[in-house]
């Protein structure tokens, strides 16, 4: 199938309305448009990642979930009456309620971080965790994170990107990373590096060692 035939099928999180679109319409990096039915905004994959998405379900691999919008803000309510305090739960109820998995990664500079499935595919879209990490799902012992089922398509789809994104930051995902650690060599935002002075002297520090950081080098 030529580049021209290919179609990229997603669905709307807000209306559940199905729709595709050429790839070659798709943008070279992530965007935000609105739905062509409910109007409102959806997240799209850049054009690379809908081409491995694509690929990935003609060899009938299951792909990554898309990329889902942030919740709207929730207006201000007025307050309202106390009310009886309810029965709690009963405690089937409880044993079936679904829980979202855990993650931990077991190598320098991720020591007591937790991380659900969206923040560690963004640790392995951008080269921060490999498939010979070792990484704890949940209560289990750590294992190696190719051998790992459902981290297997992130795998792949980090494998199939032309370019290597922009380090993150572990603790904030969504930011760009633009120093790191000096002793962990673990990437830091701007929060994670806060600047403070010495003497006359002024440096970043590593908020999760408190060692000093250094400023990331621009590859040009």
């Amino acid at each position: 199938m030529s580049e021209a035939d290919q179609r990229y099928t997603f669905a709307c999180p807000n209306c559940a309305g199905s729709f595709s679109i050429g790839i070659e319409r798709i943008p070279p990096v992530r965007a935000r448009f609105s739905c062509p039915k409910c109007g409102k905004p959806m997240d799209f994959p850049s054009r690379e990642e809908a081409r491995v998405y694509i690929q990935l379900r003609m060899r009938g691999e299951e792909p990554p979930p898309p990329v889902e919008p942030p919740p709207p803000p929730r207006p201000a309510e007025a307050p309202r009456p106390a009310e009886a305090p309810r029965p709690a739960p009963a405690p089937s109820a409880i044993a079936d309620a679904p829980v979202e998995k855990s993650y931990r990664v077991e190598k320098r500079g991720f020591e007591n971080d937790t991380f659900d499935r969206r923040s560690l595919r963004e640790l392995i879209r951008t080269g921060a965790v490999t498939e010979l990490d070792l990484v704890g799902a949940g209560e289990t012992a750590p294992v190696r994170a190719s051998d790992l089922p459902e981290l297997k398509s992130l795998f792949a789809l980090r494998k199939s990107l032309k370019t290597a994104p922009p380090p993150i930051c572990p603790r904030h995902t969504t930011r760009v990373a633009h120093y790191v650690c000096a002793d962990t060599g673990r990437p830091l935002c701007e929060e994670c590096a806060p600047e403070k002075k010495f003497g006359g002297a002024s440096v970043r520090v590593c908020e999760h060692c408190g060692g000093t950081s250094r400023e990331l080098a621009v590859e040009a």
